[in-house]
């Protein structure tokens, strides 16, 4: 009996000698961890010194915004600032993209800033949340990446119709009926005469420009107007061309 029982555990111990192996070589030695490639675009910031970083798709991402052109039009490139980090990071990164565009005159490159999140987070997002568009840059036209600000005449309802903002209008009508995007326009005024009558004459700039985009063939229930009259200046109301800048519309794509 005694016999019978040393056989039997030693078969059990062997059993479980050879379970634990085996065991042991699945989950510990069997298999190294698979190492997870982190795939970046063509452009991303260094996070501690800022510095651009691009590698081997940059040539065709490159050559891709350079295509895009539009005669008259003038490269914006929007920095990220980073998550505890100031405007001025923003705009430097901007300022460092800037110098990989030798094929552009430097007076035709403008850069701005905008926030961009964590800079680690954020690394494989497409150019590590840098933004670029061609913009119309005039004294009746200033095109910024999310919203355009559009000039008025001193004290009038009477669209402005030069070449330039006919021309920005235009092209903003054929890409509202080609995407079927919908805009907010926004009329703004100075802070001379009475309050009421600001909010008044912001709305009636406002409609202006609308009946305009529709004459060209934009949808009526695409584009929503609002006035903001006297409001959020854009400038102080201390000088007649700080007065002129604020006479106008904003105009934003929403969703």
């Amino acid at each position: 009996m005694k016999k019978t029982l040393a056989i039997f555990l030693l078969l059990l111990f062997l059993f479980l000698a050879w379970y634990s192996w085996g065991w042991y070589k699945e989950t510990v030695v069997c298999c190294p961890e698979e190492v997870v490639e982190i795939e970046y675009g063509p452009l991303i910031f260094d996070c501690d010194s800022g510095e651009v970083i691009t590698n081997d798709l940059w040539p065709d991402k490159k050559a891709e915004i350079i295509a895009g052109e539009v005669p008259g039009k003038q490269l914006l490139l929007v920095g990220p600032y980073f998550s505890g980090e100031t405007e001025s990071a923003g705009l430097a990164r901007a300022e460092r993209v800037k110098l990989l565009f030798a094929e552009i005159l430097p007076e035709t490159i403008l850069v701005d800033a905008r926030p961009g999140g964590d800079c680690e987070a954020t690394k494989t997002n497409m150019l590590h949340e840098l933004r670029y568009k061609w913009v119309t840059r005039s004294d009746d036209v200033i095109e910024h990446l999310d919203h355009t600000k559009v000039f008025y005449k001193f004290d009038s309802d009477e669209e402005i119709t030069n070449a330039a903002t006919l021309a920005y209008f235009d092209e903003l009508a054929t890409f509202l009926k080609s995407s079927g995007d919908a805009i907010l326009i926004t009329g703004y005024t100075d802070a001379d005469g009475e309050e009421d009558y600001n909010l008044a004459l912001g709305l009636k700039r406002a409609q202006e420009y609308k009946n305009h985009l529709v004459s060209l063939g934009v949808e009526e229930s695409k584009i929503a107007v609002e006035t903001k009259g006297e409001a959020d200046s854009w400038k102080p109301n201390d000088t007649e061309e700080n007065k002129r800048l604020n006479r106008r519309v904003e105009i934003k794509i929403i969703d």
